[in-house]
């Protein structure tokens, strides 16, 4: 018996019969809808990755946070029993004005002080850095004994009313007028110290070198001063250190 079927003529040639369907092949347009949602899941799991890994390093750091916090509230309590002479709501108040303090030196302050570092031909020692040397001036200003000027924080930059870092000048006066009045609401003796003895080893109770300076080396200016309250200290003094001052 032959294999084809003989009252079928397409197959004796091999061929399916014509009304039989062929198979279709998914069409390119469907083919890139596969890719793309293919993609796009990829992308989605790796961006839940992403997430969870930084969700928990949020929960890590809150955690550490939170022992900080529990850390400094214990630290400030046995500090206030320590201190009998100072009421506890003065304490507190006097350490936010000093950790205010030192952003205001360190990010302000010395802002101001690069800025105007690039024209200061005549006012900085030679071999000195002009930043750190322009800081100390703009210190001496804001928190010596009178009240300071606008004017006066410019005259020490070199810099007259109209220029550019008026208006940068002008808030860091208004700022430490404002960490001034708010020190001396207590009522408790507080001052901003500048003694220091150039040429002599830091006093590490009250002092410290600047982040560029070698702590091993002699004090030579005040870069920043202390922040005292009734003999204590809430900020140490910052200071610039070399062997010498460059003549």
């Amino acid at each position: 018996m032959s294999i084809y079927d003989d009252t079928n003529p397409w197959s004796a040639k091999g061929f399916s019969h014509p009304e039989t369907p062929a198979v279709p092949h998914p069409p390119a347009r469907s083919r890139r809808l596969d890719l793309e949602l293919d993609e796009g899941a990829r992308r989605l799991t790796l961006l839940e990755r992403d997430h969870n890994a930084l969700q928990r390093a949020y929960e890590e750091q809150r955690a550490r946070l939170s022992q900080l916090e529990t850390r400094l509230d214990a630290f400030m309590a046995v500090q206030a029993r320590e201190r009998e002479d100072v009421p506890s709501n003065d304490h507190g108040a006097h350490h936010v004005i000093a950790r205010e303090y030192d952003a205001f030196v360190e990010q302000r302050v010395q802002g101001l002080a690069r800025a105007a570092g690039n024209s200061t031909h005549g006012l900085v020692p030679a071999g000195v850095p002009a930043a750190l040397w322009l800081m100390s001036q703009i210190c001496t200003v804001l928190f010596g004994p009178t009240e300071p000027g606008t004017a006066a924080v410019l005259a020490v930059l070199g810099r007259g009313r109209l220029d550019p870092l008026a208006p940068q000048a002008a808030r860091l006066r208004d700022i430490a007028l404002d960490l001034r009045r708010r020190s001396t609401q207590t009522g408790l003796p507080c001052h901003w110290d500048f003694e220091l003895v150039p040429g002599e080893p830091l006093d590490e109770e009250w002092q410290q070198a600047w982040a560029s300076c070698d702590r091993r080396l002699p004090g030579q200016f005040v870069i920043a001063p202390a922040y005292i309250v009734a003999e204590h200290v809430y900020s140490l003094q910052r200071v610039y250190t070399n062997v010498s001052i460059p003549n």
